[in-house]
């Protein structure tokens, strides 16, 4: 076994001069690194943590949170991420699964502050110095499900991707990954393995032209990313300057299609688009596909096994499928995941399979697929109710069992459909429309905002099959109807009327259509089926069709149409220099503090915070 740890100590020796972590808080070198990590470590100690247990870590993306992860690794005991942006039923709900010893808050980084959790226990279901981290997907029991993943695994993965790709101290890697998911581990130690420097942008960059003036200023070489950002991007993006330092891009988490690759290529015309594709039990990424040049047309394959890992389709039989057949894909991954942490005990999710005479343990992501002619495997969609949004894997039956736990819900049929940039999920209803709001509330209470409904339907009754179950089929379509008829209704702004109508007219063709905001002013953005994607889409076109220019969170922090309504106002009135055009230029050195109020804020209230991915 190599723990991470290891070869992050020995990254921190070799280049303990360099920069590791760039922010506009801080700068921290590699030895900086280490030594922080070092006091967390003996400070974990000091409250009794080892091996067997867990430490939860509590922040946003920050040097503070990798001191605290590279900490508690040297503990001895495992990580558990939890983003501070998630509903606080949901952090509880994490933070009481399994041995979590102790946490440590790193919401006010670059501090870090380290506190037992009263009442845990160690366990023996992380007693293995291999245990790693405990990452959490969607469960189809309707609670997050727990998988522990592998240090061998992960220090596999890392070395990996540093040498595939050449990642050395020339490099800056951008960190857009916000924790609590798995994808947050290559996000961030990739580069740090290898002594590259990870930039971490503020809230002041989660905008699409604040996003490649981020790239473009911090000379960012590579980064990772879910294709939908990607489409918000470049979307926004129209007649910005390339960025020529961006020499890679890793996409995962979505289908990537070619429209995308094409786009993408206009503004980073020096960058090798990668496709990474694996399930978190598996241990991060298991295929990679480099995009030619000129890519084939529609969904791109994620190409060949990582080196040492074997992929199969198999039929129903579960025998190995011919070229161009299609079955579910299973994954024999050279070090992949302990497993799920359940009750106390870690439960393999692995199959048997036989291959040539040859017996072999593989994950059956329930992805369907094919393998081409050459080799490359490609992915045709779920065999199953999971689908993944914005690059968040969503258990269907986890969203439905929220929503039937409301009291104004009489039955549930939960369906996910595309939409512009990315899948939404909708949710047709058989209950009291009016109580709407109070279930939309009960679940931003416990539910991650990818998650949420982004449209409902209300029935007098679902339509059922002559067995009694409910037709999933006519409500699918249903569901299908329901955002044709929204999108139809869409208005595109006319840049005539009162600031009031044309700011609505924007909220509906962001939304999609449906209700006007006008009719319900106190109504936020994200009750209007906005999501923490499309509002980046609501920010670019308010400044374009108003004339202003001003920081993406600000619409976060005036989430209602009244506030952004007020906002707006208020910014034609104010003095020369913060009038429209040139609002962002009296941020001043407060903006951070602003940013940090308006985090606490939005978590009191439930609501969601900017988030990429």
């Amino acid at each position: 076994m190599q723990a991470v740890d290891d070869i992050l100590r020995l990254a921190c020796e070799k280049f303990a001069d360099a920069t590791a972590v760039s922010s506009k808080v801080e700068t921290v070198s590699y030895s900086q690194l280490f030594n922080r990590s070092a006091e967390v470590a003996s400070e974990l100690r000091g409250l009794g943590v080892g091996n067997g247990d867990a430490v939860g870590i509590i922040g946003h993306r920050s040097a503070a949170v990798i001191s605290a992860v590279l900490g508690t690794w040297m503990s001895g005991a495992a990580v558990m991420l939890i983003d501070e942006a998630l509903p606080a039923v949901r952090r509880e709900t994490m933070l009481g699964t399994g041995p979590v010893r102790a946490v440590a808050d790193c919401t006010d980084a670059p501090r870090i502050r380290c506190s037992p959790r009263p009442g845990a226990v160690p366990g023996p279901a992380l007693d293995d110095r291999d245990h790693a981290y405990v990452a959490f997907t969607s469960g189809s029991t309707g609670t997050p499900k727990a998988i522990v993943g592998s240090h061998t695994g992960l220090s596999s993965f890392l070395r990996w991707q540093s040498e595939e790709f050449g990642v050395g101290p020339g490099d800056r890697f951008a960190h857009l990954t916000n924790l609590s998911f798995d994808v947050w581990f290559r996000d961030a130690l990739t580069p740090l393995v290898s002594g590259a420097t990870l930039c971490v942008p503020d809230q002041l960059h989660l905008d699409a032209a604040g996003a490649l003036d981020f790239l473009r200023g911090e000379r960012i070489t590579a980064l990772h990313l879910v294709p939908s950002l990607g489409k918000v991007w470049t979307a926004a993006a129209a007649g910005a300057a390339p960025v020529p330092s961006v020499r890679h891009a890793f996409f995962a988490g979505e289908p990537l299609d070619s429209a995308l690759v094409r786009r993408w290529r206009e503004y980073f015309p020096g960058c090798e688009v990668v496709n990474l594709y694996g399930p978190t039990e598996t241990t991060l990424a298991q295929h990679f596909h480099r995009v030619p040049a000129d890519p084939r047309p529609g969904v791109q394959p994620v190409g060949r096994s990582l080196p040492g890992s074997r992929s199969f389709v198999l039929d129903e039989e579960r025998r190995v499928c011919a070229p161009g057949e299609v079955g579910e894909i299973h994954i024999a991954a050279e070090h992949p995941s302990h497993g799920y942490l359940m009750d106390g005990r870690i439960v393999a999710p692995f199959v048997g399979i036989d291959v040539d005479g040859e017996r072999i343990s593989a994950y059956p992501t329930g992805d369907r697929g094919r393998r081409a002619a050459d080799g490359e495997l490609e992915i045709l969609g779920r065999a199953d109710e999971q689908v993944k949004i914005a690059g968040v894997r969503i258990e269907l039956q986890e969203v439905r069992a929220a929503i039937q736990a409301h009291p104004s819900v009489r039955e549930a049929f939960v369906c996910a459909q595309e939409d512009r940039f990315t899948k939404v999920v909708v949710a047709v209803l058989e209950g009291a429309a009016e109580a709407e709001p109070q279930l939309r509330a009960h679940l931003g209470e416990r539910l991650m905002s990818a998650m949420v409904p982004s449209a409902f339907v209300y029935l007098p009754a679902l339509p059922k099959l002559p067995n009694g179950k409910v037709d999933r089929r006519a409500l699918t379509e249903v569901a299908a109807g329901h955002l044709r008829e929204r999108g139809r209704r869409a208005a595109v702004p006319a840049g005539t009327g009162t600031t009031a109508d044309r700011l609505a007219a924007i909220w509906q063709s962001v939304t999609g259509g449906g209700a006007s905001p006008l009719a319900d002013r106190d109504i936020t953005f994200f009750n209007a089926s906005g999501t923490s994607l499309t509002i980046v889409v609501l920010h670019a076109r308010v400044q374009a069709e108003f004339g202003v220019t001003f920081p993406l969170v600000r619409l976060f922090e005036h989430a209602s149409f009244n506030a952004q309504l007020s906002f707006l106002e208020q910014m034609f009135h104010e003095p020369e220099g913060r009038g429209p055009g040139n609002a962002v230029s009296t941020a001043g050195a407060a903006s951070r503090k602003r940013v940090l109020t308006a985090r606490r804020t939005r978590r009191s209230r439930g609501l969601p915070t900017p988030d990429l991915g």
